[in-house]
């Protein structure tokens, strides 16, 4: 007994002791800070595990849809909405291959976050539903904290390719009211897939609102500016021989110099929403074709913008390099692929360990479109690490995805919801499977549109159900709340009813 209590006391065993106190304090402060750090900043260690994606939202249109846009609106001070715009009939392209008559007229409904249905507005026939005969845009010209519905409507419902009866009309976002109705620009004349290219955008000077009409993409191009009262500010006009490039399928405004004036990206040209005068065209005297994407992409480590092109072709027949990348004076980075139809394509922020910048697009073969959708050959996909151009390669289907920072950490999930050959799979850039959204689930909206932590998906089904998809364990991180801050995020989140532009908030 005394043998044993002497060896206990020894000072040897002492110090043991005591190293071994010592440690295990350690290891439990280690294990605290590690799970308060989680609980702060849990996306930056975020696993399949961690998500629970629920429909927090569900409402029926009460018919079957083809088509549905969605655009967050703000109907007044204190109440926002979701604006819908669908038909039965899918997306009506103007190019004459592409082109059907439509079976059903375009309605507009906004709902609330409850999916409780505040007004519906059935329009008539000639009013198509395409985003380049029909562009929808919500924006307050008037400053008064309502928000008004501009969109193109063709008022001739006999004749559905009028081009001298198209109006710009205003609604109000409260009732669906029309608050006012004005020509439309004509600006271009030719060919049914020149001359219905319509754009509806708005932006900033000095906190004053400025409305961007436009129209075009291929040839001649014409862009128009108005003040409060539909007061012109400024007309451009772009002649199909002006050297530079042509216009884009996206539209992104953002403020890329930080002078408190913002621009607009049309295709490579970048425009002062202030005086329509141009602050570059990247590529003046080397490419005048038509790039499918210009995509904005912040480098959050600099706070640099860098512009992401894709390009569908040369038209002069010059080779030029289809994929480039340029800083926020049009200069170029990089470069790659100099043959290939480049179409579609994001930029997205994650946090893989490779690369903390993705950018991709695929090139393709053929493309067909019609009641039954978009469809498109020999797509071959492209990753690439977004500031060095280096190549990369991912462990699941990137095309026809959309990034979305669903668990609010600051960083990009995909959804796969774009068109007929997605797979509704919502997927973290390791590959994994978080969720599976429903067959044939359609992405019309990905970004934060209600007060909930990380971004909202909002789905379409062929029968008229509208689901809006969140993560119940979401947690928005300093990193994500400084996104939702920027006014750019702003911007692009009213342009999902305009062009092909459900992806930019991805450069973010």
């Amino acid at each position: 007994m005394f043998g044993e209590f002497f060896k206990s006391v020894d000072p040897k065993n002492i110090l043991k002791n005591k190293i071994k106190n010592v440690m295990m304090k350690k290891l439990i402060f280690l294990t605290l800070l590690c799970v308060s750090i989680v609980m702060l900043d849990k996306g930056n260690c975020q696993s399949q595990s961690s998500y629970q994606m629920e429909a927090v939202t569900e409402f029926s249109l009460g018919e079957a849809v083809g088509q549905v846009r969605a655009v967050p609106v703000n109907i007044d001070k204190e109440k926002s909405g979701l604006l819908l715009v669908y038909s039965k009939d899918k997306e009506i392209d103007p190019w004459n291959e592409m082109f059907y008559a439509p079976t059903d007229n375009l309605k507009f409904a906004m709902y609330n976050h409850n999916g409780e249905l505040l007004w519906r507005k059935e329009l008539e026939y000639g009013t198509i539903n395409g985003v380049w005969f029909t562009p929808v845009y919500p924006f307050d010209l008037d400053s008064d904290g309502t928000e008004e519905i501009y969109f193109v409507k063709n008022t001739d419902s006999v004749h559905i390719l009028s081009y001298d009866k198209l109006r710009l009309v205003a609604l109000d976002s409260r009732n669906g009211e029309t608050i006012g109705q004005w020509p439309w620009k004509k600006t271009v004349y030719g060919s049914n897939s020149a001359m219905f290219r319509n754009f509806i955008i708005g932006g900033y000077v000095e906190e004053e609102p400025v409305l961007i009409t436009a129209q075009g993409t291929y040839g001649k191009m014409g862009l128009q500016a108005w003040n409060k009262g539909m007061k012109m500010r400024w007309d451009l006009l772009i002649p199909d021989d002006n050297k530079g490039a042509r216009g884009s399928h996206m539209s992104p405004v953002l403020d890329i110099n930080r002078d408190n004036v913002d621009e607009i990206l049309w295709g490579e040209r970048c425009i002062s929403i202030d005086s329509g005068k141009y602050l570059f065209i990247a590529d003046k005297d080397r490419y005048n074709g038509h790039s499918d994407v210009i995509q904005p992409t912040l480098d959050r480590s600099t706070q640099d913008w860098y512009l992401f092109t894709c390009r569908e072709s040369g038209e002069d027949g010059s080779i030029q390099p289809r994929v480039v990348m340029f800083d926020d004076q049009g200069n170029r980075v990089w470069t790659d692929l100099e043959v290939g139809h480049m179409d579609m394509g994001w930029t997205a922020h994650v946090n893989s360990g490779e690369a903390n910048v993705l950018a991709y697009t695929i090139s393709r073969g053929d493309k067909v479109a019609g009641p039954d959708g978009f469809i498109r050959f020999d797509v071959k996909e492209y990753i690439y690490h977004a500031l060095t151009g280096d190549k990369m390669e991912l462990s699941f289907n990137v095309y026809n995805t959309i990034p979305v920072d669903i668990n609010g950490d600051g960083y990009h999930e995909f959804i796969s919801g774009l068109g007929e050959q997605a797979d509704r799979n919502l997927y973290t850039v390791g590959g994994e499977a978080i969720s599976y959204l429903g067959e044939r689930a359609y992405v019309a909206m990905a970004s934060k549109f209600m007060d909930l932590p990380g971004e909202q998906i909002l789905c379409y089904y062929p029968n008229g159900d509208v689901k809006i998809w969140a993560d119940k364990k979401a947690f928005d991180t300093p990193v994500a709340r400084k996104r939702y801050r920027n006014p750019y995020y702003h911007s692009c989140q009213k342009l999902t009813a305009v062009g092909y532009n459900l992806s930019n908030l991805g450069g973010l």
